[in-house]
């Protein structure tokens, strides 16, 4: 398996909808609330749009299973896509999908296999690239090119969500940079930099990515994932970049006060985690703000252990903008790794957040995904103690097999 099988199958997808989108089918495009979330959902929307396709999108935190359960339950849409969200839930997709709607899925998260053959996976580890080193945005602006070269003038939007993947970029990522720069629409500015020229006021791509997560996490019960989309595809107004630094100055306000109760109190330590509960500190805030607090979390030193996995959980609104409100009332967990255990992590002394937090949701109502060093879900309002202890005892399960297995 490779680059050929991936392209391969790619191509294969698009020529199994374009006899429907020739038909003026509709979509349901589902996108995930980040930067590489939305640039993948505005390539994607230009890409289907291009072959004759209606499409209406809509904006997930998380791949909520009742959501999903209502949309194949009752889908007036010819075709339904995921970005930037999906690949982890293959196997659920395709139970529900008893009616075969072609599905197809556009990430880069650690997936699951499809067992329905209307549900097209395209998950690049399926095809043995790293997902955790090429973004969902560059996974869609694959398939965007090919349905039509001409695509390529999305490439910017690439370029955008690739500012998630750590380090310079590489790869897929990397080619999709060069496209930009090729046909003028992004330049290189400094070390590992990439200035976008495509949006109107020239801006650093870590920025622009900066402001999309912004607009799509802080403010999601606020309309930011349209105005979001909005910016990509219509280019970056003085309105909604002003509207992006109120919504930036409310997350550091609120990062500053957790920070302060965390300092005062430290992380509750309990086996191989280090824990806390923000409650209602983000309250008008969509859930990945505890996400980028814990990215942040990890580099306070004196308050955070080296060695042991870092866990924050917060309260969450029943509320889906474009749904039905959730029928439960759930806590989001994130999870991070501290540079130390990350190493250990990648050595396989230590299992992924990938793989365990995904199985403790699951004891305890709900569900997880994510990759290796950074993976979140939810589980229902309570759980929260005796997930960490489920938490622990995965790990502690996961050592043991590993220290034996290297004794052997």
């Amino acid at each position: 398996m490779g680059r050929e099988e991936f392209f391969k199958a790619i191509k294969d997808t698009i020529e199994s909808i374009k006899p429907i989108g020739r038909r003026g089918g509709s979509t349901l495009l589902i996108h995930h609330d980040e930067a590489d979330g939305i640039c993948s959902a505005a390539i994607a929307l230009k890409a289907l749009e291009s072959i004759g396709f209606t499409v209406k999108s809509v904006c997930l935190e998380k791949l909520y299973r009742e959501v999903l359960e209502e949309i194949y339950s009752k889908s007036a849409y010819d075709i339904i896509v995921f970005t930037d969200i999906g690949s982890a839930h293959a196997g659920y997709i395709s139970k529900l999908n008893v009616d075969n709607i072609p599905t197809i899925i556009l990430d880069h998260h650690k997936p699951e296999k499809s067992s329905n053959p209307s549900v097209f996976n395209l998950s690049p580890d399926l095809y043995g690239i790293d997902g955790d080193e090429v973004s969902a945005s560059t996974v869609t602006y694959i398939f965007a090119k090919t349905i039509h070269p001409k695509l390529e003038d999305l490439s910017y939007l690439a370029l955008i969500g690739s500012a998630e993947i750590p380090g310079p970029l590489k790869g897929l990522d990397l080619e999709a940079a060069m496209d930009a720069i090729r046909i003028g629409a992004a330049e290189p500015s400094g070390r590992n930099d990439y200035r976008i020229k495509a949006m109107g006021k020239p801006l650093s791509y870590k920025r622009l990515s900066t402001i999309l997560s912004i607009l799509g996490s802080v403010g999601y019960y606020r309309g930011g994932p349209i105005l979001g989309l909005k910016a990509c595809l219509e280019g970056l107004t003085d309105q909604i970049e002003s509207f992006a630094s109120k919504l930036e100055e409310e997350r550091k306000e609120a990062n500053r006060k957790l920070l302060s109760k965390l300092y005062k109190s430290g992380l509750n330590i309990d086996g191989y985690t280090q824990w806390f509960h923000a409650g209602n500190t983000f309250s008008s805030m969509g859930v990945k703000v505890i996400g980028s607090f814990c990215s942040y979390l990890k580099y306070q030193r004196s308050i955070v252990r080296q060695d042991l996995y870092i866990i924050g959980f917060m309260n969450m609104s029943r509320e889906i903008p474009g749904f039905n409100p959730l029928r439960s009332d759930y806590s989001k967990i994130s999870g991070r790794l501290p540079d130390k255990l990350e190493s250990d992590v990648r050595n396989g002394l230590k299992p992924p957040l990938s793989t365990i937090i995904p199985i403790a949701c699951e004891a305890h109502g709900g569900f997880g995904d994510g990759h290796i060093s950074a993976a979140s879900g939810i589980i229902l309002k309570g759980r929260e103690e005796d997930f960490i202890g489920t938490f622990n005892k995965l790990i502690s399960e996961y050592s043991r097999v590993s220290a034996n297995t290297k004794i052997v």
